[in-house]
């Protein structure tokens, strides 16, 4: 059972008690059990924008398979989700939640794989995520129902809306999840089951040069190390881009590259041996990550530092839902391992550090508590409780903790949050699915109103007991314990 609020602008508080996972041949049923928990009747806005009457923003979120589920909508991502929906008939404005009344909902969701033993569920809401549900197999498929009558309900009814059964248009999606852990000489990013490496030539050669340097050998080591322990033999190749910056004549640098490239796979392959098969290749100038040039065209130094880097990408291998797999840390290791699903967690634990977030635009103050990290999976979650502190209403437009730090987590509704490992240096972003993040928002809140959020990143190494929160213009505050 996990406690909450829905809406955006109009936030109540709601209670849910989640009933099952059933995993059906062509879909899976999200099975619960909804009441507000307020005192008067409460809209609840469990939707998208002009489509709050449906159930959309629940989401299954599966830590080991890494990948998330969105709910089946008919046409599109902006259509209504299939399930219960909180009207009397189509079109009609969502009917309020009635105190006391018990709501059974459900809500669909693409076919689990049989490999699928326990799913978090993350909303798009303002509660905490829901993990370790457990995955069964259903018995009957789904039907459509009808609502329970054409009266309100009263105070100890179970009352059911009209479900709606999956048909005609369906639009369905899984997202494979990205992440992004930097350090002061590196980048490792996780697309799906792709992960690279990202090393700045800066570091491995001397200026306009394909020669290996002298401290190449630290930094390569470390990615040798990660290679063998992450890199699957079995789905070749290992490849290895050079890139440059846009300085020089085009063709000079598509060489430099390429020469650059071949310096690195040669020196992977000494070390990791016949086992892998290597794909050196560059790409020039072509295909910067940063700007060259400021706004104002003059140059940018450290656009083009990081545009000037060899990339080593590989197929992670593979591990299944019942396998955890530990590993003895390394001086280079910045990437935990993926351990078993956190179990289900009412509350992630007492406040451990906080601070006040002040928006100087508006004279909003967000009173922001820190609470204990733990691991689910592959990932790590974060926790916090936001207040706010000061008189009025709070109106969450922009989000008040977005837009910082890096190109990769300035869409996250908190990328002004980053972890940092203080032994590795290890920078790490807020996990991120297509264009969205495994993450829920801060609604409107009125004055001493509380929100519960959260925020997935990826995993540090596995005996990292505790890491560093640094907020963007918020401080650095060290030692927020990370939980089995």
């Amino acid at each position: 059972m996990s406690e909450g609020m829905a809406g955006f602008y109009i936030a109540t508080p709601f209670r849910i008690e989640v009933q099952a996972i059933d995993r059906h041949a062509k879909l899976t049923v999200l099975r619960m059990e909804i009441m507000t928990t307020a005192t008067t009747n409460t809209a609840g806005d469990f939707g998208y924008g002009t489509l709050p009457t449906s159930f959309a923003r629940f989401r299954l979120f599966d830590p080991i398979g890494k990948k998330t589920y969105f709910t089946l909508r008919e046409n599109d991502s902006n259509g209504d989700a299939f399930g219960t929906r909180n009207r009397k008939a189509a079109f009609d404005y969502p009917e309020d939640f009635v105190p006391g009344v018990r709501y059974p909902v459900e809500v669909y969701f693409p076919p689990l794989p049989a490999t699928a033993k326990t799913m978090s569920i993350v909303p798009d809401l303002p509660m905490g995520p829901m993990t370790g549900i457990p995955v069964t197999d259903g018995d009957a498929e789904p039907t459509a129902r009808e609502r329970s009558s054409s009266d309100l309900p009263k105070t100890g009814d179970s009352f059911q809306w009209p479900v709606v059964v999956p048909n005609g248009e369906i639009w369905s999606s899984v997202s494979d999840l990205n992440e992004l852990v930097e350090t002061p000489v590196m980048t490792t990013t996780q697309a799906g089951d792709t992960e690279t490496i990202g090393l700045r030539t800066d570091v491995l050669f001397a200026f306009d040069k394909a020669r290996l340097s002298t401290k190449a050998a630290a930094v390569l080591d470390d990615v040798v190390e990660e290679t063998r322990r992450r890199a699957d033999p079995a789905k070749p190749p290992i490849t290895i881009t050079g890139h440059t910056d846009n300085k020089g004549d085009d063709g000079y640098n598509q060489t430099l590259s390429v020469k650059r490239a071949e310096a690195v796979q040669k020196y992977l392959a000494a070390r990791l041996g016949s086992d892998y098969q290597y794909r050196p290749e560059g790409r020039g100038e072509s295909d910067p990550i940063a700007k060259n040039e400021k706004q104002d065209g003059s140059d940018d130094p450290a656009g083009r530092a990081r545009n000037r880097r060899v990339e080593i990408s590989y197929s992670i291998k593979q591990q299944g839902p019942d396998v955890t797999i530990t590993t003895s840390p390394s001086a280079g290791q910045v990437r935990g391992s993926t351990v078993a699903p956190a179990p289900f967690r009412a509350d992630p634990g007492a406040r451990v550090a906080g601070f006040t977030w002040s928006l100087r635009s508006r004279l909003d103050q967000l009173k922001v508590d820190v609470l204990p990290l733990y691991r689910d999976g592959a990932y790590v979650v974060a926790s916090f409780d936001i207040t706010k502190a000061n008189d009025g209403t709070f109106v969450p437009f922009p989000a008040p903790f977005s837009g910082w730090d890096h190109p990769f987590s300035a869409g996250s509704d908190f990328g002004a949050f980053i972890l940092v490992d203080p032994a590795t240096k290890a920078r790490y972003h807020p996990l991120k699915m297509y264009t969205e993040f495994v993450e829920n928002f801060v609604p409107a809140l009125d004055a001493g109103e509380t929100s519960r959020a959260y925020v997935y990143y990826p995993a540090p190494p596995d005996d990292r007991t505790s890491i560093t929160l640094e907020v963007a213009n918020g401080g650095v505050y060290p030692g927020v314990p990370i939980e089995r």
